[in-house]
């Protein structure tokens, strides 16, 4: 979390050739892909909202209410020229939860499983590669820019989609690993993360007056921005929450293009920078030595602590289904009304 290194030591979006194939089919995959086609009248991020919140379901064990909840996957594709979207679900039933959700959610969206063909877009030997991992610049328990209050004018997914467009041969994926976090993840834990404080507490030290300076010490009133950003620190309280990765992945017979979408997708994501809070997301590029790693924990749908916690207003933002507010071309969009079936091209990725 915070500010990362110099390139050298961060790694950079300077995109390599690995020499090696990375495929995964269907049958390989632990867990169901689902395949989404959007219909275009719907709330978008809204729904999307509460279609996360029916989906939190915390499951703990053991006497200090270990958290054993399953994780899941939101997923972007541009593959084959076509912006298509996915869920990854743990198992079966957890994918027949997500068909029932989102059909509720999503008035004549269409979800299907995937049977046959590719779990995900193949990496050919000759490929450049670049990718990154998304983070926070602040702890989690300052929101980020979501759609309540002054949040987005338009759907975000906007400026992602249209950046992740490319040329026939590149592929780019967007995948939001997520996992529901406990009830009472806005209450102090005593890690040594959290510093001991829970989100009532933050909320005070920005309302409290302060000492500055150190030749000459004096006190600082609260500022008009601090009390506010207090107000929003507060709402967190009782939210649902999820722990959450995010992983962006760009592979293209051009050095330049998957340099250009694994670095301006990712730049999409930073402008969900909330100015109150002073919140947002911070690209961590992975490094050329880890590259071949991290196709195979996108593959596997993994799932790592990375400190990110983020409310289900939050994380609607980063994974929801779009609608007609998206004017991206070569967006996969279902245009029938009808709902349930299977398309004929299920057998496919597609």
């Amino acid at each position: 979390m915070g500010l990362f290194g110099s390139d050298e030591t961060r790694g950079s979006y300077t995109a390599t050739q690995l020499g090696e194939s990375h495929t995964q089919t269907v049958d390989e995959t632990p867990g169901v892909l689902l395949g989404i086609r959007p219909y275009k009248d719907n709330q978008g991020i809204v729904d999307g909202a509460a279609m996360l919140q029916s989906l939190h379901d915390v499951r703990t064990k053991g006497l200090r209410d270990k958290n054993i909840s399953q994780h899941h996957t939101f997923e972007l594709w541009f593959d084959e020229e076509k912006l298509k979207f996915y869920m990854h679900a743990a198992d079966e039933s957890a994918a027949n939860k997500f068909r029932r959700r989102v059909a509720n959610s999503y008035s004549n969206t269409q979800v299907f499983r995937v049977e046959g063909g590719d779990a995900f877009p193949k990496i050919h030997p000759e490929d450049y590669v670049a990718g990154a991992e998304l983070d926070l610049n602040r702890h989690y328990y300052y929101p980020i820019r979501n759609h309540q209050g002054d949040g987005f004018e338009r759907d975000p997914y906007g400026e992602v989609t249209s950046e992740m467009l490319s040329t026939p041969e590149t592929r780019v994926v967007v995948q939001v690993v997520f996992r529901p976090a406990k009830n009472d993840w806005t209450e102090s834990d005593g890690g040594f993360f959290s510093r001991g404080e829970s989100v009532d507490d933050v909320a005070e030290g920005l309302r409290s007056d302060r000492v500055v300076g150190w030749i000459n010490p004096r006190t600082r009133d609260a500022s008009k921005k601090d009390r506010e950003a207090a107000d929003v620190v507060e709402m967190q309280r009782g939210q649902y929450g999820f722990h959450t990765n995010m992983r962006i992945l760009a592979a293209s017979s051009d050095k330049y293009e998957a340099e250009s979408r694994a670095r301006g997708v990712a730049g999409m994501f930073t402008r969900y920078y909330n100015t109150m809070t002073e919140q947002g997301f911070t690209d961590e590029p992975v490094p050329a030595s880890e590259r071949g790693a991290f196709i195979e924990k996108l593959h596997a749908r993994e799932w790592e602590d990375r400190e990110m916690i983020l409310s289900v207003s939050e994380l609607a933002g980063a994974a929801h289904i779009p609608n007609k507010e998206i004017e991206t071309p070569k967006i996969d969009w279902r245009y029938s009304q009808r709902g349930g079936e299977v398309p004929a091209d299920s057998q496919r990725s597609e």
